[in-house]
């Protein structure tokens, strides 16, 4: 019998999710079906009273749901709770669990990438904001910087998490080995070519992470690159995350080196 997985979110017109875990399906041969279903906030309650009818196997959640779900479930992982934020719910003997795995999504590019120690900045005080501040816990950094451009959000992230509040307008002024972009500002669209980070204040040396991944190069790789600064690709965060996803849902490991090269094409056509 067809399982049923699916992502909630609002909008989900240029989710790439039902991409990602079709293909994978069909990879191992496995009887199952991802669908992409737009929830706005008040249709929240009634989906996720359906989802235990249905039933649904698995489900990705993103915007807006991330934190209203997990008041839907049976139980959260200590990582979920720690983020405050879920983006994953799977199913273990009969129980329906909330996971995170936007942390290990954007750790696992930084990891490979190696040499990642110090300070770090981020920009944004949102969701993946959240989960970048987990990340960089767990990655062991010695100082990290947060800055937004809601002063009230971001002193509140930094206070929960215990970072250093950096003023927006003095952003550049943090000394930062590590800078990463957690918000939509270069996203194609209505933020497209604009950079969260001062061109002048990037240098050699410096990691730039940019969580935006369409377009391809946003204006702020553009302008680290000129730098000489090392540039981490935000395509494999979602990549990342997704590839945890599907292990939570099956046990299998989706193949990164086959998978990449599909979302780039698919995203920014044939190299």
């Amino acid at each position: 019998m067809t399982r049923h997985y699916g992502i909630i979110g609002h909008p989900l017109a240029h989710s790439l999710s039902p991409l990602v875990h079709n293909w994978g399906f069909s990879r191992f041969g496995i009887d199952a079906r991802y669908e992409a279903w737009d929830t706005p906030s008040g249709e929240l309650a009634a989906f996720m009273a359906r989802l235990r009818e249905l039933p649904v196997a698995g489900l990705s959640v993103t915007i807006p749901h991330k934190t209203a779900v997990m008041g839907y479930v049976d139980a959260v992982t200590d990582l979920g709770h720690e983020v405050g934020a879920v983006n994953t719910l799977f199913w273990r003997g009969g129980v329906l669990w909330a996971e995170n795995t936007d942390v290990e999504g954007f750790c696992r590019p930084l990891v490979e990438a190696g040499d990642i120690a110090g300070t770090a900045l981020i920009l944004g005080a949102g969701g993946a904001a959240r989960a970048a501040v987990v990340g960089l816990k767990r990655l062991g950094l010695a100082r990290v910087g947060l800055t937004g451009r809601s002063p009230e959000k971001a002193a509140a992230l930094a206070g929960e998490f215990g970072l250093e509040v950096v003023d927006w307008a003095a952003r550049a002024d943090f000394s930062a080995g590590l800078v990463i972009n957690a918000t939509p500002m270069g996203m194609a669209g209505r933020y497209e070519g604009l950079s969260a980070y001062p061109a002048e204040a990037l240098r050699p040396g410096q990691v730039v992470y940019d969580l935006v991944y369409n377009p391809r190069v946003t204006r702020f790789v553009a302008e680290a690159t000129r730098a000489g600064a090392r540039v981490v690709a935000g395509l494999d965060m979602f990549l990342y995350q997704a590839v945890e996803q599907f292990r939570l849902w099956t046990g299998r490991g989706l193949p990164v080196e086959e998978l990449r090269p599909l979302l780039e094409e698919t995203l920014y056509g044939a190299a």
